[in-house]
C-alpha cells in the first residue's frame, strides 16, 4: 500500500490540501485496493485499478481552481463597490455644498431650494450602498 500513500502525495504535493484530508483519501484507495483483492484481483493489478478510477489532480483540482477564482472575482468586486459608494458619496458632499453655497450666495430671496436636488442626489449613494450590501449576501 505504500505505493498508493506515494501516488496520493505526489498528486497533492503542490497544493494546499490538509494532512487529514490527504489521509482520508489514501484510507479510501486503500479500502477499494482491499475490495478488489477480495474479487479476485492481484495486489498489483488491484492498485493500477484503484489509481486509474481515482484519476488525475486535474479531475479533482480544476473546479476547486475554478471556486477559487470566483471568490476573487467576488472580493474584487466588493472591493470595486466600496471603491464606487466612497466617490458617489463624496461627490455627493461635493455637489451638495456647491449647490447650497450657489443658494445662499446668489439666490437667497428664493428660499432654500437647493434641498430638493440634494434628495435626488443622495440617491447615486444610496443605489451603490445597496448594490454592496446584495454582493455581500452572495
Amino acid at each position: 500500500m505504500q505505493e498508493i500513500k506515494e501516488y496520493v502525495h505526489r498528486l497533492f504535493k503542490h497544493t494546499r490540501h490538509q494532512q487529514e484530508t490527504i489521509n482520508q483519501i489514501i484510507e479510501m484507495l486503500v479500502e477499494k485496493v482491499e475490495d478488489l483483492k477480495e474479487t479476485g484481483l492481484s495486489e498489483r493489478d488491484a492498485i493500477h485499478k484503484t489509481i486509474v478510477e481515482f484519476g488525475d489532480l486535474e479531475d479533482y483540482y480544476i473546479p476547486t481552481m475554478e471556486r477559487e477564482k470566483r471568490r476573487y472575482k467576488r472580493k474584487k468586486s466588493i472591493q470595486h463597490y466600496r471603491n464606487d459608494l466612497l466617490f458617489a458619496s463624496f461627490s455627493t458632499c461635493i455637489i451638495i455644498g456647491i449647490l447650497a453655497i450657489v443658494n445662499i450666495f446668489y439666490f437667497r430671496d428664493y428660499g432654500y431650494w437647493f434641498i430638493i436636488p440634494s434628495l435626488g442626489l443622495l440617491f447615486w449613494p444610496l443605489s451603490l450602498l445597496y448594490k454592496l450590501l446584495n454582493k455581500k449576501g452572495d
